[in-house]
């Protein structure tokens, strides 16, 4: 028997309008979304009741079920084809086919269409990942506007991309996963994720600690009731081998239970010599689906990341430019080898809970649990004692080296809790969010540096061995974040506009020293008009506050909160089904920044006021069935307001950048199963924090050919095709960084 679970059937159905109507405001049906889901149907075993109605009355009851249905699902297909997809409509955390998502929870944490959310947003779906063949999260920013992607080259020790000119905070389905500029932390592989969204500009009043760059939000693979499953291989340069499985559907036939299961193992080297790129990722998941208004998803994790030093912090001579010596080679490895180690080892496991009672309200509960032990073993050359001279002789080949270590234990505890109610006070309607979300770390670490004054010749090294520091136990430190939040998403005709107000409060615990409390308040306020021919301008004034969680991050101890604020004035447009343009203005003000300690490059200073201006223009669209383009474009001016270097450039921020990636399929050509793509990325020059040194713009090529028949998929990617030799960043502290080279990956996908 088949039944059609009614959306509104639950036992609060009719005391929730009672209780309303006692509060002098009235539930309403939720603001029409470009998209409707369908009715959820449950397939159920027959069951031989003591009384039963009459068949006829439960086959007319059946077939208006049917019905029902039928129509709630071409609403939906009709939906998913004006935007440009096709298949069941889109949600806020679901797949995208494309390109082009039309739905996002993070700006809001409710779903929400992107031409309501006024502030700047990308969703980077799974579709492009592939096409680009992003194999970091880094990787994947690379066409996203005011996203310096690769701003410290292929480091293997974490994401570190730059927004608007600033570091973001990167949170995984909602709550924070890793620390800013702190080491062994948990780095998600794409391949495990859906969607990569990036909110630019200040978030705190929903999030808490963000930066005024605003956040990347990773949105994990969740179960699906469409059974689908694909296994890959791939090789590509610098020997790497990678095997990834992914396998979702129904565990029960009914569609009550679901499952999914990611896997990836990697055997790689990376760019610098003596250094590995190792990963076994392991990712399961359940829903549990009892009615149509309730979802419960668990996933675990398992990863361990096995790499080294790929980051060598090489002087100004030799990167830059070339000395007497020449051009120190892009491979070289600073360290020791055998004894160079970075490895990281992490287990979560997260719980997604969702009740809706009715239209009018609805319940959610994110929580995550996760230990990561991390061991850190390196030794990179004394640049930093004379940035100008580093060198101990005079054909100015050898350096000396310092060596660190550090051994880390981390237990993290994240959760968010809110409801959503949607009601209406007269002419206004509200969709009105009220949560409270918690985020607790513990920490133990041992941790060394020594000094090494052999000299190492950078241009043709002799490793003599390691003097390995002797390892210390750091003082525990136990770090929490509370905050109580509620926002107001208030419709009138064609104005909308988002209010939201936050309150944090913040304890950090180091064993032997004194409990500090922090308070503090944020708040966002958007407006929103909705022109009848697609556009929607809009402006928001938004709040930051970020206290530094984690160890050895300030060389002074523990870090004082950053604070921020911006005004952003910008629009949305969709002229036609398939395409979105975004642009957008902003000013934002900065405080306590983190910037680089000029004498360890392992830890942060903190800055005076920073005052960051630009503007941002994004553009998706299918010009036709057989072409999909990408293009960004960004303009930063980022200097220092106060302090020693005030009128300063701030360091690693291109005041240029601009990308265009095109995909086209050759059906026309007579190849129906034959897909390129390429795509060219600029990156301006940056200064490297005291307007001494200049880093130069470079030009990067990618490409892409792909051949599918039917369940085989061979695809092929080359990105900076032409093997420029870049740098992305130099530093005033006295280091520079590469960029990769030329990389050649290929892929044979099996889907089924």
């Amino acid at each position: 028997m088949t039944t059609t679970i009614p959306r509104t059937a639950n036992p609060f159905a009719a005391v929730l309008p009672m209780l309303a109507t006692m509060m002098t405001i009235t539930p309403v049906e939720a603001q029409p979304a470009p998209q409707e889901l369908p009715a959820i149907v449950v397939e159920q075993a027959q069951r031989q009741t003591a009384r039963s109605r009459p068949a006829r009355k439960r086959q007319a009851e059946a077939a208006t079920a049917r019905r029902a249905a039928q129509r709630a699902s071409a609403r939906s297909n009709a939906a998913a084809a004006a935007s440009g997809s096709s298949g069941r409509a889109e949600t806020a955390t679901g797949p995208v086919r494309g390109y082009l998502a039309t739905q996002s929870g993070t700006g809001t944490k409710t779903d929400t269409p992107l031409r309501e959310t006024p502030q700047s947003i990308t969703v980077v779906t799974a579709d492009r990942v592939t096409d680009q063949a992003a194999t970091t999260v880094q990787e994947t920013l690379r066409y996203v506007p005011g996203v310096f992607a690769d701003a410290y080259g292929p480091d293997s020790r974490g994401d570190f991309p730059r927004v608007r000119g600033q570091d973001p905070n990167i949170y995984l389905d909602g709550t924070r996963v890793n620390n800013t500029f702190t080491f062994n932390e948990w780095r998600p592989d794409p391949f495990t994720l859906s969607r990569i969204e990036v909110l630019r500009g200040p978030s705190s009043v929903l999030y808490g600690d963000t930066s005024t760059a605003g956040l990347v939000n990773l949105v994990s693979k969740r179960p699906q009731a469409e059974a689908a499953n694909e296994i890959g291989v791939q090789y590509g340069s610098f020997d790497r081998k990678q095997l990834q499985l992914d396998s979702t559907g129904k565990l029960t036939t009914d569609g009550e239970w679901l499952y999914r299961f990611v896997g990836v193992l990697r055997d790689r080297n990376a760019q610098t010599d003596y250094v590995k790129d190792d990963r076994i990722a392991l990712a399961p998941s359940l829903t549990w689906r009892p009615t149509n208004n309730t979802s419960w998803t668990v996933l675990g994790t398992y990863q361990k990341d096995s790499t080294g030093s790929s980051t060598a912090f090489l002087p100004h001579e030799g990167t830059l430019y070339p000395g007497p010596n020449g051009l120190i080679p892009v491979q070289r490895f600073i360290s020791q080898p055998g004894w160079d180690r970075y490895q990281t080892e992490i287990g979560a496991v997260s719980s997604l809970f969702e009740h809706r009672f009715n239209d009018a309200l609805t319940i959610r509960q994110n929580m995550r649990y996760s230990h990561i032990e991390g061991v850190y073993r390196t030794m990179y050359p004394d640049v930093y004692s004379d940035p100008a001279n580093p060198f101990l002789d005079a054909e100015r080949r050898t350096v000396a080296r310092i060596t660190y270590g550090r051994d880390t234990v981390k237990d993290n505890f994240t959760s968010d809790s809110n409801a959503e109610l949607k009601f209406a006070t007269g002419p206004l309607t509200h969709k009105a969010l009220f949560g409270v979300d918690y985020r607790g770390q513990k920490e133990r670490a041992s941790s060394g540096e020594g000094y090494d004054d052999r000299p190492f010749d950078l241009y043709a090294p002799v490793y003599n061995g390691a003097i390995a520091p002797t390892l210390t136990a750091e003082p525990d430190l136990r770090q929490s974040q509370l905050g109580l939040y509620a926002q107001d998403q208030i419709r009138l005709g064609r104005w909308l506009a988002v209010l939201g107000v936050r309150h944090d409060y913040v304890t950090n615990d180091a064993l032997g020293s004194p409990v500090q409390h922090i308070q503090a308040t944020t708040g966002r306020a958007g407006l929103m008009y909705e022109l009848p021919f697609g556009l929607t301008p809009y402006v928001t004034y938004a709040q930051s506050f970020t206290p530094i969680f984690g160890s050895s991050v300030c060389s002074s101890g523990i870090c004082a909160p950053q604070r921020g604020e911006m005004v952003e004035l910008g629009f949305k447009y969709n002229p036609t089904p398939g395409t979105a343009i975004n642009g957008a203005i902003y000013d934002t003000i900065e405080r306590n920044r983190l910037a680089n300690d000029p004498d360890n490059p392992l830890l942060s200073i903190q800055t005076g006021k920073v005052r960051i201006r630009g503007a941002e223009l994004e553009v998706l669209t299918r010009v036709t069935p057989e072409l999909d383009l990408i293009g960004a474009y960004a303009y930063v001016d980022a200097r220092v307001e106060s302090g020693d270097r005030a009128g300063k450039h701030v360091e690693t921020v291109p005041e240029h950048q601009a990308s265009l990636w095109a995909k086209y399929r050759l059906t026309v050509l007579g190849l129906p199963g034959v897909t390129v793509g390429g795509g060219v990325r600029y990156v301006g020059q940056s200064w490297d924090g005291a307007d001494i040194i200049r880093t130069p713009d470079y030009t990067l090529f990618d490409a892409m050919i792909r051949y599918e028949s039917g369940p085989w998929r061979f695809q092929v990617n080359a990105t900076n095709l032409a093997d420029r030799r870049h740098v992305t960043t130099c530093l005033a502290r006295g280091d520079c960084f590469y960029g990769i080279g030329r990389t050649v990956l290929s892929s044979l996908t099996y889907r089924f």
